[in-house]
């Protein structure tokens, strides 16, 4: 192919993603321009808002197909893969910068969406995806868009969470980047709309305070988990041990000395929480518990279970302070539900590094859902991994 032509798909992937239906409609509908009210946002999300469901529907519906259209042209006209790509990312940048609206559009998500729906596609074709694995996808889809009622929420963690589950299904090296670089995009749009407080309202006084930078560190400590993955349980321990220690000293000096633990209130406020004043941090309890969980069951096990004590725990917390409205027990029934969306996930995208048992993974993430609702009186950073990891370890022997 030459270069014009080249050139020329590439345009008319950008052309087609530029045709905006939500501004259009809007025009046509209301005399208005969507870009100027609701969330601003030319997207399927603002137009249900401020112009209705069919406006809604038709919006989706064109901007999820567009990047789609674009690649399909480009393939029946015999381009090369990267080039049928290309095609289907300048709709996304048409999308975001349309020409004859000062390049001032949409997001790009439902365009990527298509894409990502593609790929999807492809896998359930080629009986590349198993028919268990799609049914926990289905799961988590419709429980995120129960728990949240609003759709940016499937947009923020349905579609990474989609995306990953692609990639962890070993596709094609040729597919690999693209999905990697759609992943990508959708996560920095995602990045900007909570900064922006589009998809996160921090309206109670409870979720500024709970869903702070502590909260968004949990789950770097899967790093942990990645270590184990490629070590033996020695070095592991080792690891675990020598930080749970250094938390722990920091814990007994301010619990030890009245003077150090108002110094450490007043100065590192943030670290601390006020219920941790007479008490050990939920850090070095969090670590201990993963110390015990390594040092008492086996690899696959234990990984698990510290999956499920990190993700659970942050799901819960982050959609349960802020969509809770159902109490259950001493927390709610969607944090729960989200606490157990998120044990799912990430032990399922550890069930296929380490090769277990699916049946077992998801026996594993109910008991360590029930154990984080339940009123056991007893700390959920080690009800979590100890109880999950003993049921485990019971249905493992048969």
């Amino acid at each position: 192919m030459s270069l014009l032509s080249s050139f020329l798909i590439i345009l008319l992937g950008y052309l087609l993603g530029s045709i905006s239906p939500s501004y259009i409609l809007g025009r046509v509908l209301k005399k208005i321009d969507i870009r100027q009210i609701g969330t601003r946002n030319a997207g399927t999300v603002n137009a249900y808002r401020m112009l209705g469901l069919w406006p809604a529907l038709i919006t989706g519906i064109f901007d999820c197909a567009k990047g789609l259209f674009a690649m399909h042209v480009a393939k029946l006209s015999g381009f090369s893969p990267t080039l049928v790509y290309s095609a289907g990312f300048a709709a996304i940048g048409g999308h975001v910068f349309p020409f004859y609206l000062g390049f001032r559009g949409g997001q790009g998500v439902a365009t990527a969406t298509g894409m990502l729906l593609y790929y999807l596609f492809l896998f359930l074709k080629n009986a590349w995806l198993p028919l268990d694995s799609l049914l926990l996808l289905a799961f988590c889809v419709l429980s995120f868009t129960l728990i949240s009622k609003k759709g940016e929420i499937v947009g923020s963690v349905v579609l990474p969470i989609l995306g990953i589950f692609i990639l962890v299904l070993s596709p094609p090296q040729s597919y690999r980047v693209h999905i990697l670089i759609i992943i990508a995009y959708i996560l920095l749009i995602n990045v900007i709309n909570i900064r922006k407080e589009k998809i996160l309202q921090l309206s109670s006084p409870q979720a500024k305070k709970e869903i702070n930078w502590r909260l968004y560190l949990r789950p770097f400590a899967v790093i942990l988990l990645i270590n184990y993955l490629s070590s033996d349980k020695k070095d592991t321990l080792t690891l675990i041990g020598v930080i749970a220690l250094l938390f722990l000293t920091l814990d007994l000096a301010r619990l030890l000395s009245r003077r150090v633990n108002v110094f450490f209130f007043d100065k590192l406020r943030s670290i601390y929480k006020e219920k941790e004043y007479k008490k050990f941090s939920s850090i070095t309890i969090f670590l201990f518990a993963c110390f015990i969980t390594v040092l008492i069951f086996e690899k696959e096990i234990a990984l698990l279970a510290v999956s499920y004590l990190i993700f659970g725990d942050f799901f819960s917390k982050f959609f349960g302070i802020q969509f809770g409205r159902r109490k259950l027990f001493e927390k709610t029934l969607e944090g729960s539900l989200a606490h157990f969306n998120g044990c799912l996930i990430s032990g399922y995208l550890f069930c296929s590094l380490i090769s277990f048992p699916l049946p077992i993974h998801l026996l594993g993430a109910l008991v360590a859902s029930l154990s984080e609702a339940l009123p056991l009186n007893v700390n959920d950073n080690f009800s979590v991994p100890l109880l999950s990891a003993s049921s485990m370890y019971v249905f493992h022997l048969f």
